[in-house]
């Protein structure tokens, strides 16, 4: 589409230098007008744009700063703090990248996103979340399962992180759904759900999985928990609407682990002396019972559960 405007009394010595300018370019006078116009116009166009994009950036920023805050049970995080950790020599200019007056370098905010632990697409291009979730199908085996619970992502690029804390989240609704966040000795998270649900709402595939995480979840508390590997595991369950959060990726998730949501439902869940005592949601105890025969039922999974619990017996008696 294309708008006409008519432009009266143009001086002539104006006029005059436009048609020897259209004669010099080769084409007609009005041709010369609309090139004009374009020179004139454009470079502020373009001067809009990169303000859009600062402007973009910035509110990125402040958004993951705050998030970050709100999950940090350490001090809070300035300006001041990135710009050292990044290797900047002047605070100054990371809080003009705050403010939106300067727009930092794709490489400045890949490393502002590996210091935090936010996603690097999402800060520099608004795509994907700030903590995106992945899918993981968490091993039947319970030994490979420990060893990827109990492990960081290297595909994050921090490689060297362990893991010090290790959340266990289950939805606190009649389908139960697990999910996991790992959170690294740097203070960073990852987030995981799973195809799992802890919920009398499961057919048969589902009862597999269960009395799989049943007997992971014993090895996890006995040969992990009590070797001195300096992980803390912590069990919680969350709200949907929490959930909802959880899974979109856009709040930090310490932020959704309040000490309001703990549970204990992982460590006594698969334990026969402790399962018959607590009730932490409806259908716990039948939910408990009907695992237990599966695991009764299958000859593999009792002699895992026979070689998990001699191990603890081992490691009891070499501690005391």
């Amino acid at each position: 589409m294309f708008n006409k405007i008519a432009i009266r009394n143009i001086p002539s010595q104006i006029f005059r230098a436009l048609e020897t300018l259209a004669d010099l370019h080769d084409r007609s006078t009005e041709a010369e007008a609309r090139q004009a116009l374009r020179a004139w116009v454009e470079p502020s166009l373009v001067q809009e744009s990169r303000n859009t994009r600062r402007k973009g950036v910035a509110e990125r920023l402040n958004r993951m700063l705050t998030q970050v805050n709100a999950g940090r049970r350490a001090t809070k995080l300035t300006t001041s703090h990135i710009a050292e950790a990044i290797k900047e020599e002047r605070a100054e200019d990371v809080e003009d990248w705050f403010l939106g007056e300067k727009e930092p370098s794709f490489s400045q905010l890949s490393a502002i996103a590996k210091f935090l632990g936010v996603d690097p697409d999402w800060l520099k291009h608004g795509d994907k979340a700030l903590y995106p979730p992945e899918y993981e199908r968490l091993s039947e085996n319970p030994f490979e399962a420990v060893d990827w619970l109990l492990s960081w992502n290297p595909a994050t690029g921090a490689s060297d992180s362990k893991v010090k804390l290790l959340h266990l989240i289950r939805a606190d609704n009649p389908t139960g759904g697990l999910y996991i966040v790992k959170e690294s000795d740097e203070g960073h998270l990852l987030t995981f759900y799973t195809s799992i649900h802890i919920s009398e709402e499961i057919g048969a595939g589902g009862e597999a999985s269960l009395a799989a995480l049943f007997v992971t979840l014993e090895l996890l508390y006995k040969r992990y928990t009590r070797s001195g590997n300096g992980v803390m595991v912590l069990g919680y369950q969350l709200r949907p609407d929490d959930i909802a959060q959880l899974t979109n990726g856009n709040t930090h998730p310490g932020s959704l682990l309040k000490e309001g949501a703990r549970s204990m439902w992982w460590e006594d869940i698969w334990d026969s002396e402790m399962a018959p005592k607590h009730n932490y949601w409806p259908g716990w105890k039948s939910l408990y019972e009907r695992i237990e025969r599966v695991i009764s039922a299958r000859t593999h999974l009792n002699e895992l559960r026979s070689q998990i619990r001699q191990g603890a017996v081992t490691m009891a008696r070499s501690d005391g």
